[in-house]
């Protein structure tokens, strides 16, 4: 793990999170409260951002690579063999913690693939509502890394963040947004709180908030600050930087390759993060 500038990142990370936040909600954003949010560690936390579609095979890819051991490339890296994530405690919010699911887990990118286009064929055939993608992904990410490695340990070692709205203090006084951020002890907390950090009312929620909780982008700015992160690619005007950002919004018809091209990034960066020369 690298240190990085927390706010540069935080802005770009932000560019994200905004781009998906619904317009409904900017009346409620007065501000997140900003209180502090101590990490456990600093030097074991990694903090692991959203970034949509795009950012969610980059993220998986990221994990996977840092906590391989001794990968020597990104074509032969195999996606949840040999992991081992020490003590790395994981603070994320929305898609990134999903692809932490999925890195704690040891599920394939290929797996990983498969199961969000068979989970999209229910949706267009009708036999799920958009609401209920979400679930069916936290339930198929759940029980396949149960069967591996997703345990007691790999809970404990997630931080998951989620936003709240606080209730107006008078009734000419707008409600506010703040950051809470939990450890699930149980299987079924971490399926609940994967569900309230991706929850976007009207895309992936059918309501405003889930349980009081709604997606954790919304309040980015008064996250915990991790020495290390996940780091998305920089934004630039590149064709590499244009379709990794575009398709963070639009990508749910992405293809195969493009999911694989995403996830070598990340795996590539990874491996650079880690110390390793990169072929």
């Amino acid at each position: 793990m690298v240190a990085f500038n927390t706010r540069s990142f935080k802005i770009k990370a932000a560019l994200v999170s905004v781009c998906i936040a619904l317009g409904t909600l900017s009346w409620m954003i007065r501000g997140a409260t900003k209180q502090e949010h101590a990490v456990k560690d600093p030097n074991t936390c990694l903090y692991v951002p959203g970034g949509g579609f795009s950012g969610f095979f980059y993220n998986i890819g990221h994990l996977q690579a840092t906590s391989t051991a001794k990968p020597t490339s990104a074509n032969k890296l195999i996606a949840g063999s040999e992991n081992d994530n020490g003590d790395t405690d994981y603070y994320c919010y929305s898609a990134g913690c999903l692809a932490t699911t999925a890195a704690l887990g040891n599920i394939t990118v290929y797996d990983v693939y498969g199961a969000c286009m068979d989970i999209q064929d229910l949706m267009w055939t009708g036999d799920i509502s958009q609401f209920e993608v979400v679930e069916e992904f936290v339930d198929y990410l759940i029980s396949t890394g149960r069967e591996r490695t997703l345990n007691d340990a790999a809970l404990a070692k997630m931080h998951i963040i989620t936003t709240v709205v606080l209730p107006a203090e008078g009734w000419l006084s707008l409600p506010k947004l703040e950051t809470v951020v939990r450890t699930p002890q149980s299987l079924e907390e971490l399926k609940e709180m994967l569900l309230q950090t991706a929850w976007i009312p009207g895309v992936t929620g059918n309501g405003l908030v889930s349980d009081d909780h709604l997606d954790g982008g919304l309040t980015i700015f008064s996250h915990p600050d991790c020495p290390s992160a996940v780091e998305p690619p920089q934004l630039t005007w590149t064709w590499e930087s244009l379709a990794f950002y575009a398709n963070a919004l639009f990508g749910v018809n992405m293809s195969k390759e493009q999911a694989e091209r995403f996830w070598s990034a990340g795996v590539k960066r990874g491996l650079q993060v880690a110390g390793h020369k990169v072929r």
